[in-house]
């Protein structure tokens, strides 16, 4: 029996948006499928925090064993400091010795033995500084390069996020580990569910449908352009939490055609793409783009961006567009919108794609890697 570590910081978060969703699943799938090898679920967690992540479900595993610290929200940069700056208290000291720790969070925490595996979601932060602020990039060039330094593996969750940190010259080997939907997000139907969350949101079937944080890097503001651009008589809806630096993006969703819905439950999601005419997710860069996968998951059409990750998770099966193109944006929105055998096309198209993308193939490539690097026993 192996002892792995795993770091689940990043789910202490009731509303879990895309990394945190992956951590999970990946973490639920690993645990379904290896019920010999012990895993240690460390984290750290405010005392806001601390009890859901404590009593979070992963536990119910025979195998697996939470160790949760509890610290206050100030004593985290204290304490990403010791790990990064000064690379000081082996995370051995929280969890005693393992023969693999896995870091989703970022960032990798000093190990005294054991192999060293990170996943990297995505460098925008420091490809593209000017769509985040300036101490995330700073802490994230930190970060990544201590993972290039001291990874035995790296993990990436696209081709495309893969042939960026390759940049950086890792010393360890790099694979691929793609995310999926959640099998929430299908194409049945539940009618009493659908009419319910219509008349909650005051919306008809056959509009369009935005999935994204509000921030700069999802281009929210083209995309609003490019809708209103069109003149189209069918409502857009934005779906999202607020993010930073969305100034101005209020002044242009004024009008009576726009809808800001903010962060909806996972069951509410599905039935938005189910009953919509299409997604339009035009964002400048994504390390993978989880909404446009449960989208065609639900079998409803994506307008996407010909940029990163989004034509390796849609191949055929979407629209693109350039993300600078306000015009482009607004002459796709009116294509759509005018052709139902495009729609239809693409409607079966995006069910056959996005079956390419499985939870449970993911951790069984994840546990063959952790068997591979750490010895087969």
């Amino acid at each position: 029996m192996k002892t792995f570590g795993i770091d689940i910081s990043v789910l202490n978060d009731k509303q879990r948006t895309g990394i945190g969703n992956y951590t999970y699943q990946l973490i639920n799938g690993l645990l379904k499928i290896n019920a010999t090898d012990k895993f240690i679920l460390f984290g750290f967690a405010t005392f806001r925090t601390y009890n859901y992540l404590k009593n979070i479900d992963l536990g119910k595993y025979p195998n697996a064993e939470l160790k949760i610290i509890k610290l206050p929200a100030r004593s985290f940069r204290t304490a990403f400091l010791l790990w990064q700056k000064l690379n000081w208290l082996p995370v051995e000291k929280f969890i005693g010795q393992v023969d693999l720790f896995h870091s989703f969070n970022w960032y990798m925490p000093p190990q005294g033995s054991g192999k060293k595996v990170a996943t990297v979601f995505d460098l925008t932060s420091v490809l593209y500084p000017r769509w985040h602020e300036e101490k995330t990039s700073q802490l994230d060039t930190v970060r990544f390069k201590r993972i290039a330094r001291y990874a035995d593996l790296v993990l990436a969750i696209s081709k495309s996020a893969k042939d960026d940190f390759s940049k950086l010259k890792p010393k360890g080997r790099m694979e691929i580990i793609y995310p999926a939907a959640d099998s929430l997000y299908n194409p049945k139907i539940n009618r009493e569910g659908t009419a319910r969350v219509l008349q909650k949101f005051n919306l008809q079937p056959g509009f369009f449908l935005s999935v994204a944080t509000l921030e700069p890097r999802k281009n929210l503001k083209n995309l609003v352009k490019g809708y209103l651009e069109s003149k189209l008589d069918i409502p857009l809806v934005l779906v999202g939490k607020i993010g930073w630096k969305n100034e101005g993006l209020e002044n242009l969703t004024n009008h009576k055609n726009i809808k800001m819905l903010g962060f909806v439950s996972n069951e509410e999601l599905k039935i938005l793409y189910q009953q919509a005419l299409c997604v339009a997710y035009p964002s400048f860069y994504e390390g993978f783009g989880i909404p446009v996968l449960e989208a065609m998951n639900c079998g409803t059409p994506v307008i996407t961006s010909n940029t990163s990750s989004l034509p390796e998770v849609c191949g055929d099966a979407a629209l693109y567009v350039d993300p600078e193109s306000i015009k482009e944006i607004s002459r796709t929105l009116i294509k759509i919108s005018s052709d139902i055998n495009l729609r239809q096309t693409l409607n079966r198209k995006g069910i056959t794609q996005a079956k390419k993308f499985s939870w449970k193939h993911s951790a069984e490539k994840l546990n063959s890697l952790y068997q591979e690097i750490t010895g087969q026993q």
